[in-house]
C-alpha cells in the first residue's frame, strides 16, 4: 500500500468514526429529550390506571432483570397488583406538574416496603432522581431524597435523619393488612405535601426538582393499588378558614402540633429534647419555658376567632401566642406575636420582618418591633386561669385579655398560618384552645 492509499484510508476512517459519533450524539439527544417532555398541568380529572390495562405507563425492574408481567398485573377486579420482587417500578409514561395525586393502596399478605416516587427525572434505574413519599408500612409519610433531589423540610416538623431521609411528622395513621388506604400527595411548585387517610403527615419545600413523572414501587412485598388519579391543584389546600369550631388542643395529647427548639436532638434516653419542655397533664399544655421554642399547629389558618387561657405556675416571665408564621421554623420566626410576657400581655411584637398598622401607625417591618396595648395591664395574678380571645379578620387583628380590648391592628403581614405557643422563660399551662368562625366569613 503507498502512502497516499494510506493517506485516502485514514481519512476514510476518520469520517466513519465521525458519522458515527453523530450518530450517537443524536441518539443520546433524542433519549434526553423523551426524558425531559415537557410536563402536563392538569385543568380536569386525568385517570392514570384505567384498571383494565398498562396504557400510560411503562414497568422498570432493576437491571432489566426477571419478567415485568409477572411482577406487574392487571386483576380483573380493576386492581394493580404488585409482587414486589424484583425491585422496581412502574411510572407515567407521562410528566406533570402542579397536581393532587389520589392512590389507594392495601397489603394483601404481610406488610412490608413500597413508595410513591414523584417528580421522577432522567434515566430508568432502580433509585431514579425523585423525591419519594415513603409507603413501607407505618412509614408512610416519610420523604426519602433519591438522586440528589434536594429540599426543605422544615415546615412540618419532622425529624432528618440518615442525611437523605426525613421521617413524618407524629404517628402513622395507616390501617392494618387487608384494608384499603387512601395516600394523596399534593405537588405544587416547590412544595409536596402527602396526607395519608385524611392526615397531613409531612411537608417539603422548595424541591429541586417541581414536576416529573410519578412512580409506584416494587420493593419487597406484594401490594395492590386502585383508584389511581391526578386533579388539578394550583393552591394548596390551606390556609384553613374556620366554618364550625376547630379544637386545636383535644386535652390529651399534642396530636395536630409540630415542637421546635432550636438545637433539638436526641438524648441519653433516645427521646428528643424538646419533647422534655412540653407536655399533657390533666387536660392541660404545660410548658416548661427553658430552653425557647415553640409548639406550632401542623394546619395553616385564615379568618377565625381564637379562645385560650393561659395562667403562670409560680414566677410569671415571658411567652406569647405567634400568629401566622412564615417561612422555615427558627427561634424567631416571621409572625405577629400576641404577647404574654407578664404585665403585658395585649402588647403587639412584630417579628423577622412582619408588620402592623397600629393605632394608625406603621409598626415594622423590622427584625423587632412593638405595639404597646392600649390600657394598663389587667392579668391576674400567678396561678389563676386568664383568657385570650384574638380575632383575625382578614389583614386586621384585634386582642382581648380577660374581655377587655387591649389592642387591634390593621394591613398585618403576615396575615395567615399556623399558630405557635411560646417556650420563653418559665414554667406556663395553657387550656381551651379553640378557632371560631367569624360572623359573615
Amino acid at each position: 500500500m503507498t502512502a497516499i492509499q494510506r493517506m485516502r484510508k485514514e481519512r476514510k476512517m476518520k469520517r466513519i468514526i465521525l458519522l458515527l459519533a453523530v450518530i450517537g450524539s443524536a441518539v443520546l439527544s433524542s433519549s434526553a429529550m423523551c426524558h425531559a417532555a415537557e410536563a402536563t398541568e392538569p385543568k380536569e380529572k386525568v385517570l392514570l390506571f384505567d384498571g383494565k390495562t398498562f396504557d400510560g405507563w411503562f414497568r422498570h425492574l432493576r437491571n432489566n432483570q426477571g419478567d415485568v408481567d409477572e411482577t406487574w398485573k392487571v386483576k380483573t377486579d380493576g386492581i394493580l397488583a404488585c409482587a414486589g420482587e424484583p425491585r422496581g417500578y412502574i411510572r407515567t409514561v407521562k410528566a406533570y406538574k402542579n397536581y393532587k395525586l389520589h392512590v389507594e393502596y392495601r397489603w394483601p399478605g404481610k406488610t412490608g416496603n413500597n413508595g410513591i416516587l414523584v417528580h421522577m427525572v432522567g434515566e430508568d434505574k432502580v433509585w431514579p432522581r425523585s423525591l419519594e413519599c415513603q409507603g413501607g408500612f407505618h412509614n408512610q409519610g416519610d420523604f426519602w431524597e433519591i438522586g440528589g433531589l434536594e429540599f426543605n423540610e422544615h415546615k412540618i416538623g419532622g425529624h432528618r435523619v440518615r442525611g437523605r431521609r426525613v421521617l413524618k411528622y407524629g404517628e402513622h395513621n395507616e390501617k392494618e393488612a387487608g384494608q384499603w388506604n387512601v395516600y394523596e400527595v399534593w405537588c405544587v411548585g416547590g412544595t409536596v405535601r402527602p396526607y395519608v387517610n385524611g392526615k397531613l403527615m409531612n411537608e417539603a419545600s422548595d424541591c429541586a426538582v417541581t414536576e416529573g413523572k410519578i412512580c409506584l414501587q416494587s420493593e419487597g412485598a406484594p401490594i395492590e393499588f386502585r383508584n389511581i388519579y391526578i386533579e388539578p391543584a394550583k393552591d394548596m389546600p390551606w390556609p384553613v378558614k374556620p366554618t364550625k369550631k376547630i379544637v386545636l388542643f383535644n386535652g390529651k395529647d399534642l396530636d395536630g402540633w409540630v415542637r421546635f427548639s432550636p438545637g433539638d436532638k436526641l438524648d441519653a434516653d433516645k427521646k428528643w429534647t424538646v419533647d422534655k419542655v412540653w407536655s399533657v397533664r390533666d387536660g392541660v399544655i404545660r410548658c416548661q419555658g427553658v430552653p425557647n421554642g415553640y409548639i406550632r399547629t401542623v394546619d395553616s389558618y385564615a379568618n377565625y376567632k381564637l379562645h385560650l387561657e393561659w395562667r403562670w405556675l409560680a414566677k410569671p416571665t415571658n411567652s406569647g401566642v405567634l400568629l401566622h408564621c412564615a417561612g422555615i421554623d427558627k427561634t424567631w420566626p416571621k409572625c405577629v406575636e400576641a404577647q404574654l410576657m407578664h404585665e403585658n400581655a395585649g402588647d403587639f411584637w412584630l417579628l423577622s420582618y412582619s408588620s402592623i398598622k397600629a393605632d394608625g401607625k406603621q409598626v415594622g417591618p423590622e427584625q423587632y418591633a412593638n405595639a404597646k396595648k392600649k390600657h394598663p395591664s389587667n392579668e391576674k395574678p400567678p396561678g389563676q386561669w386568664n383568657s385570650y380571645d384574638i380575632v383575625c379578620d382578614d389583614k386586621t387583628v384585634t386582642l382581648f385579655v380577660n374581655g377587655l380590648l387591649q389592642n387591634k391592628g390593621t394591613e398585618a403581614n403576615p396575615s395567615y398560618g399556623p399558630i405557635c405557643l411560646q417556650s420563653e422563660g418559665s414554667p406556663i399551662e395553657f387550656r381551651n384552645i379553640y378557632l371560631e368562625p367569624i360572623d359573615g366569613k
